[in-house]
């Protein structure tokens, strides 16, 4: 296991920590992978499909969590094994920007890369009308405002997964893919999956997962 110092990305300090070589035993993940039932659900923004992770492995993730400075404690809510293959002319324009998962600033995520290139990582971004790289609940309605006034002014979003700094947002930061690395990070960070056009081999395995650090 290899573990990198924690950054710090933008303006806001928002945290970012990397594991590589994450998992003992990673290709174990992807057989187990291959014979789940992977599903798309009603109400969920994920532009793809999902499946129960192992319990295990939310065991093993707590597990490497408690032993990373700043993350002791961390208990895992949710697990799922994610493919993302959702054409993008069939996105939601919120599926289009970069989003936050959970405004609960003791709700973190985290993500395991069980794929290769020329699939990509997780980038970071500042909302440049307002400078928010992380929404907390006092911020929320002041989001959903400046999202109204951004159509307003830019127009809609294309139908293209998001990939580049835009007239509305600018990078501050980017986990790389790299074949068995965990990325934790706040869930109310402003980020999204760099997805690109490798949707269309259906064949970007990751395992997310929602944790709560007290």
């Amino acid at each position: 296991m290899d573990v990198h110092p924690s950054q710090s990305m933008g303006q806001e300090g928002v945290p970012l920590w990397l594991v590589d070589q994450a998992h003992p035993a990673p290709q174990s993940l992807e057989a187990t992978a291959a014979g789940a039932d992977f599903a798309a659900s009603e109400g969920d923004f994920y532009p793809g499909r999902r499946a129960p992770a192992p319990r295990a492995w939310c065991d093993w993730l707590g597990q490497t969590l408690a032993a990373l400075p700043g993350l002791s404690g961390a208990r895992v809510l949710r697990g799922d094994f994610a493919v993302a293959d959702r054409d993008p002319r069939r996105l939601a324009p919120v599926q289009r920007i970069p989003h936050f998962d959970d405004s609960d600033p003791q709700i973190y995520a985290a993500i395991h890369y069980l794929c290769n290139a020329p699939h990509g990582g997780t980038s970071f971004h500042r909302h440049r009308a307002t400078g928010f790289e992380r929404i907390t609940p006092a911020r929320a309605p002041l989001w959903r405002q400046a999202l109204a006034t951004d159509a307003a002014r830019h127009g809609m979003p294309e139908a293209t997964y998001h990939d580049a700094d835009t007239a509305t947002f600018t990078r501050i930061g980017t986990a790389e893919l790299r074949y068995n690395r965990l990325v934790v990070y706040p869930a109310n960070c402003l980020h999204c999956g760099d997805i690109g056009p490798s949707w269309q081999s259906g064949t970007r395995l990751t395992i997310t997962a929602l944790l709560h650090i007290p």
